[in-house]
Order: structure tokens, then sequence, then C-alpha cells
């Protein structure tokens, strides 16, 4: 039986008399520990590199409970005490998997599911997802030990009474110690009383639970480090760290400031100031978790802790001299810092960053996306008739504003205030949204959003911002709006929407609306500087947004409406021209119609992994127009020309999202290019494709010798040299030059004594993935390598011909 203090006068008689009732309590301890014991060696056996989780923590927190609450009379009654020994033995008893033999209920957990998606490439991908889960989830894995039927058949409580009445309680108050401070207050709301024992035993949850989590937190010290130093040098990773700064603390003390104290036995060195910084954290946590408690306590009227916090929690250069002591170094609070947020998010978020304030819309547009697609798979109605963005231009008397609006998954208030406004942390990266939405990302969820500033750049349309949003499933009381009435220079004020707000969101979702600086189709407008023939908002949301999988509605200011379609992947050559032509003002469209003529059609670009997207190549034209464009995830994201269709991709890799990583590999356009190859030439379309046409074949090796690689020009006239008199060439000669044409005529000769360059580069070299471009062959490295096979020393002298 525990020994210490805390516990003995916890159950002691003559404090509390009714022995027989603390003897049936103690007995059912007994039994209690004699079911657990051996199920707790079995987190060493599961998981070997964690500190100790043994019996032997278990009872210690009694140790910790004691120097945290201080001596207090009558501070946990027998019943309050039995229940937290209980809860002590069992906290951290779903950290292993024998005790529920819920192996395999755990690789079907989301949670696994998701760690593995996300981490396809870590060595021992079992393992640590087996690991990652189980740390998630442990304290759900308590609550469940504390009631049913355990691996062997047993029960943790064998007394059916005790465990039918009291059996949850147990289990939601080791449940807590993995949950927010909230879930004390939401789970706990009164004190329980029990008919079995006397009255005045009731058992206040809500102070046990404080217990439980300040009492873990503080027991970081080499009580918990049975290894040896030696095992401690062969372990790696943060298990290493964990075990390095524990090896070294002592117990703590209280010191006269009511603040608990550790000392080290040794001092840290400097190759071990990671494990000083995890050391420093653990006792952050551990300052925190006493600072809530005393809140609680102080907010309820009840007698709270005596330990008030962590000794030097506020100065690590102190901490580290007189008490988790350093050698050689100091421990200097050197982290990066961001002392003016707002200045950063008003100039990073805005017109700095993205040089275009039409971006904005991109970006409003892009998290509503987010939001449907993660409804549709939440609520398992995946397809494109499930969404909708509504996108207005509304004017007011003489004010212009643009409003968002969509039917997806909505934010809860927390979100709103803590996430939304979090400049440069991404809700779907966070480990809030794994909690919030677990499973998701094994069933194909993958956000757009990716870097968490992209809901500033609004900013830059105006500075008067409402975003209001009703969660999905939540009570419509429960919809807020969040009110930036000064842009980002004020606090923004979380209120209840007013009834024009409401009307905005119409079942869930989330509606954003900016009072726009200008009227947006004038000529500095977001819209109107964009110069689109067409001056409207459908106009510049189908040039960002081509291919959305989300049904998107515009409305103009004057009313008009026009419906961008969930994209389909069967355009024809024809019409995928017209859909993706945007002209400007002064352009002619005679390009466009006499494209629209040929005989064409998108090539799939395809391998046996995956399609990546529809291209068709152009015919050669100066005044090249970008009909082709990368996407991820409907957006636009570059533009390419001298090609039509377009190529998918989802790893975009700037902030700007104008950049992307992998796209397609060399294999899988060499085959698209040899299709567009055959193509071409059945339909007798060589020269009208011209310089296209042979930039196509000299980039995928398909070129031949009677095919131009070169000009002459002689008295201002131009002649081809094919590969064949390149090669007669160079046997006949040991020299060779070749020249630029200037771009001005004026300073250019009648003729040239060399050769000139006759540039044929592939347009969509950014197409192929970069590890293999090398292999694409241009001008340049084709002559090279013509030149290699008869001159073994290569000495080429260029320059413009004048």
């Amino acid at each position: 039986m525990n020994t210490a203090p805390l516990f003995q006068k916890s159950f002691d008689p003559k404090i509390w008399k009714y022995a027989d009732k603390i003897e049936a309590l103690k007995t059912e301890i007994y039994n209690i520990e004699n079911v657990v014991e051996g199920y707790l060696e079995n987190i060493s056996s599961d998981f070997p590199d964690l500190t100790d989780h043994s019996i032997t923590h278990s009872k210690m927190l009694w140790r910790y409970a004691e120097i945290i609450i201080g001596k207090k009379e009558k501070y946990l009654n027998p019943l309050e005490a039995f229940v937290l020994h209980t809860v002590f033995l069992i906290h951290d008893a779903g950290m292993c998997y024998s005790i529920l033999n819920n192996k395999e209920e755990i690789k079907q957990d989301p949670i696994y599911n998701d760690y593995v998606s996300q981490n396809s490439t870590v060595k021992e991908i079992e393992k640590e997802a087996l690991f990652f889960t189980v740390r998630q989830r442990h304290g759900n894995y308590a609550l469940r030990i504390a009631t049913e039927k355990l691996r062997k058949g047993d029960y943790l409580i064998s007394n059916t009474q005790i465990r039918e009445e009291l059996g949850l309680f147990i289990g939601k108050i080791a449940k807590s110690h993995t949950q927010n401070v909230d879930y004390i207050e939401r789970e706990f709301i009164v004190d329980y009383s029990t008919p079995n024992f006397p009255a005045e035993w009731k058992i206040d949850c809500q102070k046990l639970a404080f217990v439980l989590r300040t009492s873990d937190a503080a027991h970081i010290d080499n009580l918990r480090t049975p290894k040896s130093i030696k095992m401690i040098s062969e372990m790696k990773g943060i298990s290493a760290i964990h075990w390095t700064f524990q090896k070294k603390l002592g117990f703590p003390i209280i010191s006269k400031e009511e603040l608990l104290t550790y000392t080290t036995n040794s001092p840290f060195t400097a190759k071990e100031q990671k494990a000083w910084w995890f050391c420093y954290n653990a006792l952050e946590v551990l300052d925190q978790e006493l600072k809530n408690a005393n809140a609680y306590f102080s907010m309820n009227g009840k007698d709270g802790f005596s330990a008030k916090g962590v000794k030097s929690i506020n100065d690590t250069l102190e901490l580290g001299k007189k008490y988790i002591r350093t050698e050689n170094w100091n421990s200097l609070d050197t982290q990066v810092k961001v002392s003016n947020p707002i200045n950063i998010a008003s100039e990073l978020g805005g017109i700095r960053l993205y040089n275009d304030q039409s971006i904005a819309l991109r970006e409003l547009i892009q998290n509503s996306l987010d939001a449907i697609n993660l409804h549709r798979i939440y609520t398992g109605q995946d397809n494109l008739d499930v969404g909708e963005i509504k996108i207005r231009i509304l004017k007011k008397d003489s004010k212009f504003f643009l409003a968002v609006t969509d039917n997806g998954i909505g934010m809860s208030q927390t979100i709103m205030v803590n996430d939304l406004l979090d400049f440069g942390g991404s809700y779907w990266k966070s480990n809030r949204f794994n909690y919030d939405y677990e499973g998701m990302r094994s069933k194909g969820f993958n956000s757009i959003g990716k870097f968490g500033i992209g809901f500033f750049s609004l900013f830059m349309l105006g500075s008067k911002v409402t975003v209001t949003s009703w969660k999905f499933s939540e009570d419509i009381n429960k919809m807020k709006t969040l009110d930036f009435y000064d842009g980002l220079f004020s606090n923004p004020i979380l209120r209840n929407p007013i009834e024009t707000e409401k009307k905005m969101v119409i079942n869930q979702g989330t509606s954003v609306m900016v009072e726009l600086q200008q009227n947006p189709y004038c000529k500095t407008g977001f819209i109107g500087k964009n110069e689109f023939t067409e001056n409207t908002l459908y106009t510049l949301c189908k040039y960002f947004i081509p291919f959305p999988n989300v049904k998107i509605t515009t409305q103009e200011v004057d009313g008009e409406k026009k419906v961008i379609s969930p994209y389909n992947h069967n355009f024809s050559f024809k019409e995928i021209i017209n859909y993706l032509y945007f002209p400007k003002k002064g352009f002619r469209g005679s390009t466009v119609e006499t494209l629209g003529k040929l005989k064409l059609k998108l090539i799939e670009i395809e391998d046996d992994k995956k399609k990546y997207g529809k291209l068709s190549l152009l015919p050669y034209s100066e005044a090249s127009l970008p009909f082709g464009v990368i996407i991820s995830n409907g957006i636009r994201i570059q533009e390419i020309n001298n090609l039509c269709g377009y190529v998918i991709t989802e790893d975009v890799v700037t902030i700007k999202r104008d950049k992307v990583a992998q796209l397609v590999p060399f294999s899988a356009m060499k085959k698209w290019a040899g299709k567009q190859k055959k193509l071409i030439e059945e339909l007798k379309l060589e020269s009208f494709f011209g310089k296209s046409y042979y930039s196509l074949l000299l980039a995928f090796d398909f070129y031949q010798d009677n095919m131009p690689i070169l000009l002459k020009k002689i008295e201002n006239q131009y002649f081809y040299v094919s590969v064949t008199e390149l090669k007669i060439y160079l046997q006949q000669n040991s020299t060779l030059s070749i020249y630029h044409e200037p771009l001005s005529r004026k300073i250019s000769t009648d003729s040239c004594p060399g050769f000139l360059n006759f540039p044929l580069n592939f347009p969509a070299t950014m197409v192929v993935n970069e590890e293999d471009r090398n292999r694409l062959f241009s001008d340049h490295t084709y002559i090279e390598r013509v030149i290699q096979t008869f001159w073994t020393n290569l000495a080429i002298s260029e320059g413009p011909c004048h």
C-alpha cells in the first residue's frame, strides 16, 4: 500500500471515521493494483523508448500531489482518494495495446490511417503509426479500461457495485489529462455523492482532474528514468532527449514564493542544449497547468493548490544558472520572435507579397473550396453536386462590396478567433484539425491552403471586413461574426451576426464581405485592372479558377448572374480554346478563330500510374497566347505558351501559388509527344506548325537529318540548314561560328559570315519533372551532340551578327 503521507491521511479512520468503509476501499485498491500492475509492465515492451509508465510512476504521483496541494487538512476524503488512486493507476495504462488487446483495432483508427497517409515514406511506418495513435488515444483507452473487460477477461474493478457506480467517473478523470482544460468543466458539472458511502464523502471530479494533470506534469525527474546513462546514449531521437533531461532532475521542493523548484544532479553540457530546452518546455507545461488549476479554484471559490507555478520559468538565464544548470553555455531564450505581427500580416499578407490585389479573390475562393471539399468527405457526400460558392459585387449608396459565401463545413468560434487570425499558421496543417476531423486525410482530404496567410490578402481590397460563419452540426445560435471594423490595426470584434449577415449563410458555411476601397470595375479596381475585354467578376473568377470542382455562381453589380460549372475532362480542342481564351482590350481575335477551325484534339498525358492532363501543340506564333494552364485543385497556377489544354498538379511550392514542383515524368510526356507528332503528320500540318513542330521533335529526340537546325543569311534572305548539311560542314571544316540575330533589324547585317541560330525550344519544358528536364533536347544541346560525333575538342564561338 502507498506510504505517501497524503495517501495515508486520506484513508486515516481517526480523521474520517467509518473504518469499515475505509478498509473496504483499501481492499479494492489492493485488488486493482494486482490487476493493473502486469498490464502496465507491457508498456515498456510495446514502446521501450518511453520513460517510466509503470505502477511505480502511478504510485509516485501521490508524492507530487502532496507537494502541489500542500499541507491541507481533509483535502481528499477516502472516496476521493480511492478514485484518485485508481485514476493514477490507469491514466497511462492505455499506452500499451495488450491491456485491451486492441492492436488491430488501433490499425483501423482514423488517426492511424491519417498518420500513414501523411508519412508513407517513414521507416517502420506501422510501429511509428501505432505509437502516434496510442499517444493520441490513450486517454480514451483509459476511459474504457475503467469499465470494460480487459484482455484476460477480468475487470479493473472487480466489485460490481463500485465499478458500475464510479467506473465512468474514474475513466473520465483519467481521460481528462489528455484533453483541453474545458473538458473538465464540461464533463464534471457538480460534485457527486453516493448513497453507499457517507454523505460527507462527496467526489469533486474537477478537483481530482486538476490533481492528476498537475501531478503527472510534475513527474519529470530521474525517478522516471531507470535506464542507465549508457543505455540512454544508445537511444536516438526525441526519446533519448527526454531520458537525458529526466535523468538529471531531482525531486522538486516548494519555495517561499510557493513555486515548484527543480534542480539538477549534473549540469547540461553544450551538446545537451536540446535536452535542456525540452526540459524547459516540460516545465512551461507544468507551470501553465498549475496556473490553470488555481485560476479555476479561485473562480469557483474553492481551496486551491499551494504550488502556484514553477520557479524562474520566466527567466531562462536564471533557471540555467541556479536550478536547471548549464555548463559553458547560457540558456538565453533566443528563439525567433515576431514583435509586430500586425505589421507582418499587413505587409506580407498583401500587395508586397502578391503584387496584385486581384489575388485576394482567388484566395477567398480557395478557402471556400477547401471548406466544401471537407464537408463533402466529412458527410460522405463526395460528389460535384454538393456545395456552392456564391460571389457577388454589391452596391449600397456609393459604396461597393465583395461578398463570397459558401455552404462548406463552416468555422467554430474557436477557429475564428484562433486559427483564422494566426498569420502563417494553417489550420489545415494543425493538430487541432487532426483532432477536429479525424480520418479525413486518409479519406482523401488534401487542403489547397497550406501557408496560413491567404485570408489576410483580402485586406488589399479594403479595411472593413466581416466574416460570418456557422459550423456544420452546430446550433444556429452558435453562428458568429468576426468584425474587422478597422482592418488589421484594431482588434476585431466577435459578435452575434445581424439579420443581413445571417441571411448570407443559408444552412451552414461561411460568408466573407469586404467594403471595397474603390469601384471594382474601374481601371484600378481589382476587376478592371486586368483589362479583360469582358470587364466582369465572372471573367476574373473563371480566369483564376478555370476548373473548379464546385459550382461557382457570380453576380455582377447590375444583378447579372453566371455559373462556372464543376469541370469536366471532356473538352474538345475547339471548346477549350474558347474556354481558356481571355482577350484583353485592344487584342484582335483572328488567331483564335483560325485555331478553332483546325481539326486538332487534346491528347491525354498518362502512364501506368496516373493521368496528368490533356494538351495539344499549337502552331508557332511570335505572339504566342497562353491557352495552356497548369492547375492545382482547379486553380490556375502557371500559364503555358504555344500549348492548349491543362496539366494537373498538387505540388504548389510557393506562398504566392505561382510555382509547382512535381509534374509529368519524361516518359509520359514523350508518349504524348509521339501521339502529337503522329496527328500533325496525318493532318499534313507540318509546315503550318513550323517551329512548334520542329521543337517538339527535337525535344523528344524524334529529329531527322533532313530537318532544319540552323539558318544562313545571304543578302537579307534566310535559308534553312539541315542536320545533314551541318554534318557535311563539320566533316569539311575545323571551326564553327554560330551567331544570334539582333532583335533590332536596323543593326543587323545583310549577310552573316557564319550560321545563325534557329531557336527550337519546346514550350512546355516547365511541364516535365525537374529531375527529367535534362533529358529534353534544345537546339543548343542537339547541336553539341552532333558536333561531338565529329570533333573531340568542342569550341563554339557565339555572338551577335552585326
